[in-house]
């Protein structure tokens, strides 16, 4: 599959990074690698204030590539629009820095976006750094799928149609949403969607993106006939508050994709719902995490049970859903 050879175009890749500078290195490797044919490329890289004096240094290294410091850590949705706002490309790639891509992406990606509607995303195939292939099968979130047991179910109930509909022999697959983690789309269709929503600051940005997207009568792609290497994962050391941290904006996002997108007439019960069951599991789990006291994923519970507390509390208090880190709530 390959450009036109008459045909010539500009793509503008946009990565989010915070403190991920090895993964970035390969990340930005792996692009500069590939076939630019009758392609404008433009790599930018948009750092969330990490603040350990390594962006200079990264910046001397890439000199062909934009380098963009925030002006704070303000969350992924806010880096992505970011670096989106400094592109003038026919096309937005937005790409995580712990991922690296073959030679011939972009002729994959552009040709397949140009063969379904003009709000359509497209994401492609990831595999670990051994090989595995990550889940593509994923469903916006329902009132019944927001407990493990009711995604259990829900697979269950259609798994006849999931093996049909996500056959490893098809070229392309059409789940619900894909990860933000590569997600290609025009930037027409971006601007019109005015962006991604900053109401998050970690996590569900990527469902209510292809759900906007969606409703605009856009198609949500996956390509089973490319990989990209995500070289996702933690270090063997865990810091708790991050950790917490992180754990509690997944909570939190779903939170706020129930007020935005849910049924009006339903969501309070929802989110009462959810909220309690939040609070009942994280609980136990902290209370039991006593018992291993100076454990590093202990200590991540109770940080986490401590942190959705105060969460909820906001919420009651301020009367909204929004993540106190978000850039739309500090507004």
């Amino acid at each position: 599959m390959a450009l036109s050879q008459h045909q010539s175009t500009s793509v503008s890749v946009v990565i989010v990074n915070y403190r991920s500078w090895d993964k970035l290195a390969a990340c930005l490797d792996s692009l500069l690698k590939t076939n630019t044919d009758n392609i404008k490329l433009e790599i930018i890289v948009v750092d969330n204030c990490s603040d350990d004096e390594k962006l200079d240094a990264f910046a001397a290294q890439y000199p062909s590539i934009n380098f963009i410091l925030n002006s704070g850590n303000h969350g992924f949705a806010h880096g992505c629009n970011t670096g989106a706002k400094a592109s003038n490309s026919e096309y937005l790639f937005f790409l995580n820095p712990d991922t690296e891509v073959p030679t011939q992406l972009f002729s994959y990606l552009i040709d397949g976006l140009n063969k379904l509607p003009a709000f359509s995303i497209i994401a492609t195939q990831k595999l670990s750094a051994k090989g595995k292939a990550e889940r593509v099968e994923r469903f916006l979130p329902r009132w019944y799928t927001l407990t493990g047991i009711g995604k259990a179910a829900h697979r269950f109930c259609i798994r006849s149609q999931l093996k049909q509909n996500f056959a490893l022999d098809k070229e392309v697959v059409y789940p619900e949403w894909v990860s933000g983690s590569v997600i290609f789309m025009r930037s027409k269709a971006y601007k019109k969607l005015n962006g991604w929503n900053e109401s998050y600051w970690m996590y569900s940005e990527d469902v209510d993106l292809c759900k906007r997207a969606a409703n605009s009568d856009g198609k949500i792609a996956l390509l089973q006939n490319v990989a990209i290497i995500h070289n996702h994962g933690g270090s063997s050391r865990i810091n708790p508050v991050t950790s917490a941290l992180t754990k509690s904006e997944v909570y939190i996002s779903r939170h706020i994709y129930i007020a935005q997108h849910f049924n009006k007439k339903n969501v309070f019960v929802i989110q009462g719902l959810l909220t309690v069951k939040t609070l009942i599991k994280t609980g136990l789990i902290a209370f039991l995490s006593i018992l291993a006291f100076n454990h590093p994923k202990a200590q991540v519970s109770r940080q986490l049970f401590k942190n959705l507390i105060s969460y909820y509390t906001h919420a009651l208090v301020n009367k909204t859903w929004l993540s106190p880190r978000s850039v739309l709530y500090k507004k």
